[in-house]
């Protein structure tokens, strides 16, 4: 079948433009492919593990403020991480702060309130939700 010009209709090449989209097209798709599988294999799937570093007491008027951090050396996150410090030797002086999440190989910081002064606390996390 041809055109009025006597060329082939379905025969012509693509135009510059096409030519150029395409190519971009095609560049655009193999680097998402490529970021998708680099991810995948790379992913160690290392559970949420948590370090807590305790910073310097404040005491103002009869209450003591530790600052804590959180670090996840996991590759997951942990989601309502909460945290308690218990001072060592009674049962009711505890302080605790929950925090919303910590991705893997992230920090957080929080502080926790106490009466009577905490430089013996025992910090540890109590518990998180996998996300």
């Amino acid at each position: 079948m041809t055109n009025s010009t006597g060329k082939k209709i379905g025969t012509d090449p693509r135009t510059k433009a096409e030519q150029v989209s395409l190519a971009i097209a095609l560049a655009l798709l193999a680097g998402v492919i490529g970021i998708v599988i680099s991810l995948w294999l790379n992913s160690s799937g290392e559970p949420a593990r948590f370090r807590v570093d305790r910073g310097l007491v404040r005491n103002e008027v009869g209450v003591y403020y530790l600052p804590i951090t959180v670090t996840n050396e996991g590759a997951e996150t942990g989601a309502q991480v909460t945290v308690a410090g218990k001072l060592r030797g009674t049962d009711d002086l505890e302080s605790t702060t929950t925090f919303d999440f910590i991705s893997g190989g992230a920090s957080v910081t929080g502080v926790l309130v106490f009466q009577t002064e905490p430089t013996s606390a025992e910090i540890r996390v109590v518990g998180y939700q996998q996300p």
